[in-house]
């Protein structure tokens, strides 16, 4: 006897209608930021993907930092640089107490980089040059790494294709590869989203992430399928309410699974550096969805009306 009920056979056309609504959203998202932003591509890509340079260096204070905004640092910038251009693409950000100076740019030589510390200086110094780190991804580099996980991710999603088809019927195995592509479709549109509200960039973790999510969203929809297999070869007369038996049986077990794993990401999130920030923040949406897809949208495919 199971401790929870829902009625999936009720509920179908509600979670199809939810799940079109975040594919319309991330949808809108995608095509938004594909032709009506300065990046002109479905997602900001970060600098891993589109090369750049990145330079961390200290400041030299004697009590406190002075509070500047980094907008303010950059139209100072402007007034004294003779390069022009690489201002309109550069960030900046002022970090650790008003300690630190990160600058992100596009592709620099030694020369154009040794120019922008010494602009930076006459700014915010006097900077502790010893302390400078710097690092440097050419355009052919970037354009192969993004190359090389999309690739990852495409063999990835052939391997599990191949798994699912042998594993199950074809009926199933293309449900299951349905909420597959559901869950990161979605995950990938409102990175979109981010993208250009909030200029949040993805980098070669994001690509682990959606990754992770695949085989995370395959597994749970393998173990539910596998449950309605199991109690439909015992009792074929009433086809939709095994189903829906089946469903509450694994749902407990699923809820859980997803919640001790969001546990940790949840953890990173909070007090995680901000490298792995946006990293955390993509598998635990890949978590929520999928979760929401095995659970529900998948067995509901199986629904007759």
């Amino acid at each position: 006897m199971t401790t929870f009920s829902f009625n999936l056979i009720k509920n179908k056309n509600k979670i199809f209608a939810f799940s079109f609504i975040l594919i319309v959203f991330s949808l809108i998202g995608i095509l938004y930021s594909t032709f009506n932003t300065p990046f002109k591509k479905p997602i900001n890509l970060g600098m891993d993907f589109i090369g750049g340079n990145e330079i961390r260096v200290e400041r030299i204070c004697k009590n406190s930092c002075d509070n500047i905004p980094p907008d303010l640092v950059i139209e100072k910038l402007k007034k004294i640089s003779n390069n022009k251009n690489l201002l309109n693409n550069i960030k900046l950000q002022i970090q650790n107490n008003n300690n630190l100076i990160s600058i992100r740019t596009p592709y620099l030589k030694i020369d154009e980089s040794d120019e922008l510390i010494s602009d930076v200086d006459k700014i915010l110094g006097p900077l502790n040059y010893e302390s400078k780190e710097s690092r440097i991804i050419g355009p052919k580099l970037g354009k192969k790494l993004l190359t090389n996980c999309a690739t990852s991710l495409l063999v990835a999603l052939l391997a599990i294709s191949l798994y699912i088809s042998i594993r199950f019927d074809k009926k199933y195995a293309f449900f299951a590869l349905l909420a597959l592509f559901h869950d990161l479709f979605i995950v990938f549109g409102i990175f979109s989203w981010l993208g250009f509200l909030f200029s949040i960039e993805v980098n070669s973790l994001f690509a682990v992430s959606l990754l992770t999510i695949a085989g995370y969203s395959v597994n749970d929809t393998v173990v539910i399928f596998d449950r309605i297999r199991e109690n439909l070869s015992r009792n074929e007369d009433n086809y939709n309410r095994t189903i829906q038996n089946s469903v509450n049986e694994s749902f407990r077990r699923t809820l859980f699974t997803s919640f001790t794993t969001l546990i940790p990401l949840l953890t990173l999130i909070i007090f995680g550096s901000y490298s792995l920030f946006w990293f955390s923040v993509s598998l635990s949406l890949g978590i929520v969805i999928g979760s929401y897809s095995s659970i529900l949208l998948a067995p509901s495919f199986l629904l007759k009306d």
